[in-house]
């Protein structure tokens, strides 16, 4: 590990003996341990995010801003009333013909998808969030890989 002392970057550091070696004060190897672990911590967890949410998501490039334009004709169609005449919603025309379903029935499934996908992605991020901030409470490794497992954990969830 890298450590910052001083002003000074001492580099490759192993453990506290190679740190008193090179002339550290004690504890700064420690405090520099633990300040790995945390950011080691944060990375893991916003990993176990991008797989949560992941799980949600199609891989497909560009595929998001379909699901978007998707959702926000969808608001459109239902806030215009639901008409008869759907031809100014071609992404909703279009996907109900090839799926053989009505406007309508696409637009409630669109937006019941959307309700679904915004639960989880508050969620997600709630815990994202919540186990990267209380890191910093921590004051062992072993604390520290306890709390990125039960992030880890309760995101398999979603």
């Amino acid at each position: 590990m890298d450590i910052i002392y001083d002003g000074r970057r001492y580099a490759g550091v192993t453990d506290a003996d190679a740190a008193a070696m090179l002339g550290l004060p004690a504890g700064v190897y420690a405090a520099a341990a633990l300040q790995d672990a945390r950011e080691q911590g944060r990375r893991a967890i916003d990993a176990a995010a991008v797989a949560a949410r992941g799980r949600h998501a199609s891989p497909l490039a560009g595929q998001d801003g379909i699901y978007q334009m998707k959702a926000d004709a969808a608001a459109a169609f239902v806030a215009a009333g639901r008409p008869a005449d759907a031809s100014a919603w071609p992404m909703l025309t279009a996907e109900a013909q090839a799926r053989g379903m009505t406007v309508d029935a696409l637009a409630d499934e669109i937006l019941a998808a959307r309700t679904a996908w915004i639960a989880a992605a508050a969620n997600i991020e709630a815990i994202r969030v919540s186990a990267k901030q209380g890191l910093d409470l921590l004051d062992d490794a072993t604390a520290i890989e306890a709390a990125v497992t039960a992030a880890r954990t309760a995101l398999r969830g979603y």
